[in-house]
């Protein structure tokens, strides 16, 4: 019962994500992405998860919510900085070898997204725990917390992911 449950919810959600996109609340279009919600969440059920939805993808709002906007402040304090960077002709860049301190791969790759979507900073690879980032030359965060092992303001959030 609670499986069937989770997958409603989530039906409306992506029903909701498909009526946003198409810009229309006409009864075809409720049809239609309900269709495609439901043949969505089978064939990624079926084939693509090996644990159910809420157990891969599970992130309490108050993380979701704290690391929103951290990100959000982040972006605009880093676009700042980089377009600074660049009117002085600062723009020399390197590639950093960051070893993680978060365990989950969800949140892996929600640090990899946040630092990608961070002005200045790009995730090259993700090899499990190892990311591989091109970042200005002058840049410090990563660079300080991988020779002192401790972990980021972004990864403090996270890490509340690792179960």
């Amino acid at each position: 019962m609670k499986k069937l449950i989770d997958n409603l919810v989530l039906l409306f959600i992506f029903t909701g994500f498909w009526l946003i996109l198409n810009e229309s609340l006409a009864l075809s279009q409720i049809l239609v992405g309900l269709f495609f919600s439901s043949v969505a969440l089978f064939f990624t059920n079926r084939y693509l998860l090996e644990n159910d939805y809420q157990r891969a993808y599970g992130i309490k709002p108050e993380v979701l919510f704290r690391y929103a906007i951290y990100l959000f402040f982040q972006i605009y304090r880093s676009g700042f900085f980089a377009i600074l960077k660049i009117l002085k002709s600062e723009d020399t860049v390197k590639i950093i070898e960051y070893e993680t301190c978060i365990h989950s791969d969800l949140g892996i790759c929600l640090l990899a997204n946040a630092i990608t979507l961070t002005p200045g900073t790009v995730t090259l690879g993700k090899n499990g725990r190892q990311l591989k980032i091109l970042a200005f030359a002058d840049e410090k965060s990563f660079t300080d917390i991988a020779e002192g092992k401790s972990c980021s303001p972004y990864e403090m959030i996270l890490r509340s992911l690792d179960r």
